[in-house]
């Protein structure tokens, strides 16, 4: 399934660029060296070479960073559940997901990390669980690797409440002790991940919060997402989820909290003083009808907040979404500014996961994370703002490079890491025998 190494590019001429915080469009050279952007000059007119990539009809984006998903679509829950709200729809993937294995977890990881490449997205973060099975943790890692993505691993910790895919605390944080000191997992890319109250007891958020300190990585988990899991906060603690957590030590400002629906003033104050993350997945909240996150309340009160695809389909999408769902809802067409969006798939993102000096920006110094889109087509013509271009008139097929690191990992819209065909094939294969596992009927249109 593998390709040869992939290319290294040194040189991205005359290209539209996206550049700083500002994400300012324009004309440039980008020069790379040892995968990271060492130089951003003056445009030149294309010359050949092996390492040389002709920018002039092309958009220069920062590799968007999807601080939220989970890569193990072969279950496929939303696809076989659709219709059913939050609580049901997770009672058919951990039913489904008991049958899953370490081939199972290691195809949907390379499957839905090639899928996000070659959409734009460059990094990845996956919180990864259920835990019902040796081998799963490294099977997914195996997956990430051999994409090519930048990958973050949010270990899922679950000990309540669905045999047989719940595990013990002191097996959960005995095997992320275990990938850290195998150096399996670097720290760098490790976050411990109570999957939320509602599949662990409220001692074990104050646990995984001095787990987390003593190996030196953040904190993640789901977070009043619904009004049920509000309820049992306060069934069970007393106190509403953001102050419960705070409570509990959970919250500082390597912790990362995805959703985040259900909010008052004064947790969002808190928030932002103890200055935790915000994920917001807008697809997925209107897929499973989760409510409306308080995002621009949450931007004016200073928190920083990112996106996720929350096994939903691209980063463009939520970008376009994130606008428009908050327009709507508060009737104002500037409810989040199209800037706001723009670096909530990027430097946002990458605040979020604790790589704010490495990616998220095109700057001199950062690395060579790079998206390529067409910038000259009939869909985006007249070509008049570049931004409002890749908001509103640009989509996942008019990818044409991604770089991460500087290495050429995407080459006109394919992998240049993965056999595509191969991988579609076992993709395929492996699916059909799980979906026979759980009695699943296969469609006409499924074959291999």
């Amino acid at each position: 399934m593998a390709m040869p190494e992939a290319l290294t590019v040194q040189r991205i001429v005359n290209v539209t660029a996206f550049l700083g915080a500002s994400l300012e469009p324009r004309r440039a050279d980008l020069v790379i060296a040892d995968g990271v952007l060492s130089e951003i000059g003056e445009p030149t007119v294309p010359a050949e070479g092996a390492g040389v990539i002709d920018g002039s009809r092309l958009f220069a984006f920062p590799g968007m960073i999807d601080c939220h998903d989970h890569l193990r679509n072969l279950t496929p829950g939303l696809a076989i559940s659709e219709g059913t709200t939050l609580d049901e729809f997770l009672r058919v993937m951990w039913s489904t997901g008991s049958q899953m294995g370490p081939t199972e977890y290691r195809i949907g990881a390379l499957l839905g990390s090639l899928q996000r490449l070659k959409t734009g997205i460059t990094t990845v973060t996956d919180h990864c669980y259920t835990f019902h099975a040796p081998g799963l943790d490294e099977a997914s890692v195996e997956g990430y690797e051999a994409s090519g993505v930048r990958w973050i691993y949010a270990r899922g910790i679950m000990t309540r409440p669905y045999e047989p895919v719940c595990e013990t605390w002191d097996a959960a944080a005995t095997k992320i002790r275990e990938l850290v000191g195998s150096g399996r997992v670097p720290t760098d890319r490790l976050f411990v991940a109570p999957v939320s109250i509602r599949q662990v007891v409220p001692d074990e958020f104050r646990k995984s919060r001095e787990l987390a300190d003593d190996l030196g990585v953040g904190t993640y988990t789901h977070v009043a997402e619904t009004a049920s899991e509000i309820e049992t906060w306060k069934k069970e603690t007393g106190a509403s989820p953001i102050r419960a957590l705070d409570a509990l030590g959970f919250l500082t400002d390597r912790t990362v909290l995805v959703h985040c629906v259900i909010l008052d003033d004064d947790e969002i104050e808190l928030l932002a003083a103890r200055g935790a993350h915000v994920i917001h997945c807008p697809t997925n909240h209107m897929k499973l009808a989760k409510g409306f996150t308080r995002v621009p309340d949450l931007l004016r009160a200073g928190v920083n907040v990112a996106l996720g695809v929350d096994m939903m389909a691209d980063m463009l999408i939520e970008m376009r979404t994130e606008l428009g769902m908050h327009a709507a809802h508060r009737l104002d067409p500037n409810a989040v500014a199209k800037l706001d969006a723009l670096l909530m798939a990027t430097r946002n993102g990458a605040r979020a996961i604790g790589l704010h000096d490495r990616t998220g920006l095109l700057e001199v110094g950062r690395a060579a994370d790079v998206v390529l889109l067409d910038a000259r087509s009939l869909q985006q013509a007249p070509l008049i703002d570049p931004a409002y271009a890749l908001l509103y008139a640009t989509d996942p097929s008019m990818v044409r490079h991604v770089l991460v690191d500087g290495r050429w990992v995407v080459r006109d819209g394919r992998s240049t890491v993965v056999d595509e065909d191969a991988l579609l094939a076992e993709a395929e294969d492996v699916t059909l025998h799980y979906m026979e596992r759980i009695g699943f009927p296969r469609g006409p249109w499924f074959s291999r």
